[in-house]
């Protein structure tokens, strides 16, 4: 009898569809996550944010740090640069003035990734927000 009473119990709470189910339910409540270096509209709206340093620093703070560890707000010229709709805005600070709800994407690039888009002067690397026109 205790044998039975186990195994009925281990079926209803083991793996099967039910919990497959359970998890992709818990998922979705999430929200979609993407990739480590990008961040979508449709992240957007759970978070709270305000602007798109808020979001950033919800949904990906390692956006905003350096490959030492810092956060992006070294010495002059060690600065993560920021772009929006393709035109250099100026450094992290500038993300404030960035309504999170105007958000369409963004991408962080890597020092490499933005010095051969932009050129040089990104020894920290970029990020790059496209709004909603």
């Amino acid at each position: 009898m205790l044998l039975l009473v186990l195994v009925l119990s281990g079926c209803a709470s083991g793996g099967g569809s039910a919990g497959t189910s359970a998890t992709a339910s818990m998922t979705a409540a999430a929200g979609p996550r993407g990739s480590a270096n990008v961040i979508v509209a449709a992240e957007i709206p759970g978070t709270g944010a305000q602007n798109a340093l808020e979001v950033i620093q919800q949904l990906r703070p390692s956006m905003l740090r350096t490959r030492n560890g810092s956060t992006g707000e070294g010495a002059t010229g060690t600065n993560i640069v920021i772009y929006v709709d393709g035109v250099r805005a100026g450094e992290r600070m500038t993300l404030t003035a960035v309504p999170a709800a105007n958000i369409r994407e963004i991408r962080f690039l890597s020092a490499s990734d933005a010095t051969t888009r932009f050129g040089t002067g990104h020894p920290v690397g970029a990020i790059l927000v496209a709004t909603k026109r």
